[in-house]
């Protein structure tokens, strides 16, 4: 009785919900929120951001980018505490009645556990994680990955990611992954199976929104937020000088599907 009343006070101070469950192991979840966030900004009177998110047998990897500090991060661990909580028999925060399934197990690779002791970098660290979860995952299994093969050169980098993303999509394995290389946005966008989706970044106010657009990638805006803290002009400068036409291109092509897809829901959202 005592656990039940805790769940039950759980839930009315997340503003939380027990949905539909079914063993099918799919993702479908509106206006979710971090349980953490939810419980601070709600005390403050703060409107928190929330989380629209659809994982399944059809579209089974979701590759979420953008800025740095905009959320992406967020996203994981918002996934990965309401499909633990769930599976705990927990009510979570997420509005209205959505399906969610049952993993096996869920498994994750955030933050960084570089290791003195072990002998471990920051990139090693993680592709231990790599191999164990690889080793481990099945078409059961919930997969969340945040910065996919970071901390290396950027083109081995970017190369090891797609193949490790490759190897997930034909295991049909649920995959949440964040990321900066262009080349994986890229992947997202020519494979069946495989999603973008952005974290926005309000470039008038050179500040993150928080928001999850989903079906675009995002542009890291690395030069619009070391302006904004305060990195010399001349600097920056400098840098734009030494990016390739191409690359410059595609992020100036990103920015403008970021801002369309904004204006789009902001106008259907006025409609309705």
């Amino acid at each position: 009785m005592d656990f039940i009343n805790a769940k039950v006070e759980l839930g009315k101070g997340l503003h939380a919900i027990s949905p539909e469950v079914k063993q099918s192991p799919n993702i479908d979840w509106i206006e979710a929120r971090h349980p953490l966030l939810e419980k601070r900004l709600s005390a403050n009177g703060d409107k928190i951001v929330s989380l629209g998110i659809n994982i399944n047998s059809e579209k089974h990897i979701l590759i979420i980018s953008g800025p740095n500090a905009g959320g992406k991060s967020v996203c994981l661990k918002t996934v990965g505490l309401l499909q633990y909580m769930l599976q705990c028999g927990l009510p979570i925060p997420v509005s209205q009645l959505p399906t969610c399934g049952i993993f096996d197990d869920v498994m994750m690779d955030i933050g960084d556990e570089q290791s003195i002791e072990m002998n471990l970098s920051t990139f090693s660290s993680h592709m231990t994680n790599l191999v164990h979860i690889l080793d481990e995952a099945d078409p059961n299994s919930l997969v969340l990955l945040d910065e996919l093969c970071g901390g290396t050169d950027p083109t081995e980098g970017a190369a090891l990611a797609i193949a490790i993303l490759d190897d997930l999509h034909t295991g049909k394995i649920r995959t949440v992954a964040t990321t900066h290389y262009a080349e994986l946005k890229m992947y997202a966008m020519d494979t069946p199976g495989v999603e973008n989706a952005c974290c926005e970044f309000d470039l008038e106010t050179l500040s993150p929104t928080y928001r999850l657009l989903i079906g675009i990638p995002g542009k890291s805006n690395a030069f619009s937020i070391s302006e904004r803290l305060g990195l010399p002009d001349y600097i920056i400068e400098q840098a734009r000088s030494q990016i390739d036409a191409t690359a410059i291109d595609f992020e100036n092509m990103l920015s403008e599907l970021e801002k369309n897809k904004a204006e789009n829901e902001k106008e259907q959202s006025e409609l309705y």
